[in-house]
């Protein structure tokens, strides 16, 4: 195979303004690295569009691996030449660019922290103690200094016979440069990670956002030579797409990871490794734990991971904390909602604000770190996805990496991820999802049975779908 440019215009822009990848620009990371493992990265090139210049510029993967590679988002946020962000605390996020505001606005909060005014940040979907946590973060410091090597050119670097994959958050991403390079011989494949502007529209926030979804994809028709689909559920909405589209582009099923969210190398433990330097990682690990997430050990604990918006019903999973902890007959763990927050999830936030977290039962933990995401997995009993509907379903892959199973939305892809490790419910009925959470809380050794037959599954690995990816490109 010769070169394959991966590009990152979009996950560009989004570490521009985080450090922290959510699950889209984690799958990208993981395809660049396993994907020059595979084929040497030499042959391994990041490209991305920039809109100042209207240029379409090339980083080497071997440029940025020399800086520490891809896994780190220090190294691939030098590598690709941006500035580390400015820490903007909880609560303050829309006031990130307006410094004058962001510092008003602080006062107000750490007046109110002083009081006690726990309604005050409630009613900003955070907590008074999120606060004053992060007070404790480091502020932002310069990012480690590296020589800046400047871009090429991608048309002066690609050739006819080379891949160009967009594998992000694609219909942001401007079209013209890909036109351009399959116009001149280099094969343009996508990979899509789900339809759901298109499907269930209602659960997307913006007026105007599925319908831009629609007309990015309608253009794609015209000059992508091949689709890759995350799931056999988004190859077939994919495939009803382009039927109506009156096209027939080939779509390749290449299934994602079941695997652990920790991705810097640094973190892969060598089983040779002698017991008391391993403990002595575990302990320096641990010190990145936030204390309310160390507080969380208390009690036994079901985790929810992914973003807080409408399409990962949130409310509905609520309910069934509601209705369970009436019950006498079962040791009810708190159930706990980690990820960034979302949209159109009101009907969540009021029902915590108004009921203080389901009177103690509920905690949230927002945009956990990965190492903290990572100890929230290692110690819940299980693991909670309801959604309406997922392209892929990360968060149920990487449970089972951690030996957990989980309860789990029957539609779409979600069965594709879970296989016959976790049990399944209907996301639209309250009644059927207390069931099935009631279900492997009181019956003796199903949670057993379910983890005895994670530990004998071969799980789906990053290099797994890198090889995929490669084969659908032959």
């Amino acid at each position: 195979m010769r070169h394959v440019f991966f590009d990152v215009t979009n996950l560009r822009a989004y570490i521009e303004q985080r450090r922290r990848l959510s699950g889209i620009q984690r799958v990208t990371v993981m395809l660049i690295e396993y994907t020059a493992r595979q084929i040497g990265g030499e042959k391994v090139f990041l490209s991305f569009h920039d809109a100042t210049t209207d240029a379409y510029n090339v980083v080497s993967y071997q440029a940025i691996d020399t800086i520490g590679g891809v896994l780190s988002t220090e190294a691939l946020s030098a590598g690709l030449h941006l500035k580390k962000p400015t820490y903007v605390r909880p609560t303050l996020e829309r006031y990130g660019h307006k410094p004058i505001k962001r510092t008003l606005h602080a006062a107000i909060r750490n007046l109110n922290a002083a009081l006690g005014n726990h309604r005050h940040f409630e009613k900003r979907n955070s907590t008074l103690e999120e606060w004053q946590a992060s007070a404790r973060t480091s502020k932002a410091t310069k990012a480690p200094s590296h020589p800046q090597k400047p871009f090429q050119d991608f048309f002066a670097v690609a050739k006819p016979g080379d891949h160009l994959i967009l594998a992000d958050a694609s219909w942001s991403t401007p079209l013209k440069p890909m036109k351009k390079a399959q116009s001149q011989g280099i094969t343009c494949n996508f990979l899509i990670h789900d339809l759901i502007q298109i499907k269930a529209p209602e659960l997307i926030s913006g007026n105007k956002q599925s319908l831009i979804f629609y007309d990015w994809l309608f253009e794609t028709t015209g000059f992508v030579d091949s689709y890759l689909a995350n799931s056999k559920a988004t190859a077939q909405d994919l495939r009803e797409f382009l039927n109506s589209s009156g096209t027939d582009q080939r779509i390749d099923v290449v299934p994602l990871a079941t695997a652990k969210i920790t991705t810097l190398p640094a973190q892969e433990r060598d089983p040779t490794t002698p017991g008391n330097e391993d403990m002595h990682s575990r302990l320096a690990q641990a010190t990145h734990i936030d204390d309310k997430i160390r507080g969380l050990l208390k009690r036994p604990y079901v985790l929810c991971v992914g973003t807080m918006e409408a399409r990962k019903n949130m409310w509905g999973l609520a309910q069934v904390w509601d209705r369970l902890r009436h019950r006498d007959d079962i040791e009810l763990p708190k159930l706990v909602f980690a990820g960034n927050r979302g949209w159109l999830n009101d009907d969540f936030d009021n029902m915590m604000a108004q009921t203080g977290n389901l009177h103690g039962w509920v905690e949230r933990v927002y945009s956990p770190s990965d190492q903290e995401l990572e100890f929230l997995y290692q110690n819940c009993l299980f693991t909670a996805m309801p959604s309406f509907l997922e392209g892929w379903g990360l968060p149920v892959g990487e449970s089972l990496s951690y030996g957990k199973t989980a309860v789990v939305s029957e539609t779409s892809s979600l069965p594709e991820v879970g296989g016959d490790m976790v049990l399944y419910f209907d996301p639209h009925s309250i009644s059927a999802m207390t069931a099935t959470v009631y279900r492997l809380l009181a019956e003796d050794g199903l949670r057993k049975n379910l983890e005895e037959k994670i530990m004998a599954a071969k799980l789906r690995s990053w290099e797994d779908v890198a090889a995929d990816m490669l084969e659908a490109l032959r």
